[in-house]
């Protein structure tokens, strides 16, 4: 059955939770004590030292007549599944779909290495979370993401093994400033006023395990502005693979438990939709098949 681990409101504090559908319960309420493979972590974090035990322990629980009332997603605070990443890394121009849609060539996997640009874990924010317009920001844009969660440290790893270090997968939606003056002709785009601002970037609702996602290239991903689609591909349309941009990402630096790396949109942003860039009151969905379906009101 397939589920998700997130990180939800509960009880005046943040706890970690699991997903199955539009059911949710507190990972404390759903797994007996005498089936947890350890004390339950106050967050996910500490779940990734037994990913696997804990996956096993919560397919069990769900394959089973018994299981404790769950709460409606829809009455769910959900916050980002790992709230505090050491790291946030995020792919740029990795669909073929999207850098034709711009009118470049795209990049040579078997020349060249992926482009990677670091946002704070501060520009996080949840599913269901209103999103800020900053004020002085006239052009925001949609991006919807596949995002890997590593599992455990991954230093030079190469593509062949990246994804043994992948726990599993989530949907992002890659909000981005593209007002002119956020291009210098000195250093080019500033990544932190473009892309790293306060909660502009919503993660989740949950993690799935890598287990129930044996292609990450397979999967159908769409989002949607108002319920008017403006992105529709598959990750199939990547440049750079999920498991070469962890293998590039890790020769450079190594990759923590819980870190995310965003792996790129494909075509369908505002530039192909006459400029139509988000305003406040717009609900923006971000879905990816087999792994979640993030919503957003922009404010």
């Amino acid at each position: 059955m397939l589920f998700g681990f997130a990180t939800i409101e509960h009880a005046g504090r943040s706890v970690p939770a699991i997903t199955c559908g539009e059911d949710v319960w507190p990972l404390a309420d759903l797994v007996p004590i005498d089936s947890c493979p350890a004390a339950v972590p106050d967050d996910l974090h500490g779940l990734l030292v037994e990913w696997d035990s804990w996956t096993d322990a919560v397919e069990k629980v769900l394959a089973s007549s018994i299981r404790p009332r769950s709460r409606s997603a829809a009455e769910t605070v959900f916050l980002p599944p790992l709230p505090a990443p050491s790291a946030v890394y995020c792919a740029g121009a990795n669909y073929r779909d999207h850098v034709e849609e711009m009118g470049a060539t795209p990049p040579d996997p078997a020349t060249d290495r992926p482009f990677h640009f670091l946002v704070p874990p501060t520009s996080l924010s949840g599913h269901g979370a209103t999103v800020p317009k900053p004020p002085d920001v006239r052009k925001l844009d949609w991006e919807a993401e596949l995002v890997a969660v590593i599992g455990r440290t991954a230093d030079d790893v190469d593509a062949e093994r990246a994804l043994d270090y992948v726990a599993g997968y989530t949907v992002a939606n890659d909000l981005s400033c593209r007002d002119e003056r956020f291009r210098s002709p000195m250093f080019g785009i500033d990544w932190m006023a473009h892309k790293g601002r306060r909660a502009l970037t919503p993660v989740g609702p949950s993690i799935v395990p890598a287990r129930f996602v044996p292609d990450p290239l397979a999967l159908s991903l769409r989002l949607s502005v108002n319920e008017t689609t403006r992105q529709d591909s598959t990750t199939g349309q990547m440049i750079f693979s999920v498991a070469q941009q962890i293998a590039a990402l890790s020769a450079l630096t190594p990759l923590q438990p819980g870190d995310l790396v965003l792996t790129g949109t494909p075509a369908g942003t505002a530039g192909a939709h006459g400029g139509l860039y988000l305003e406040p009151g717009d609900v923006v969905v971000a879905e990816i098949d087999g792994i979640g379906r993030l919503e957003n009101r922009i404010g």
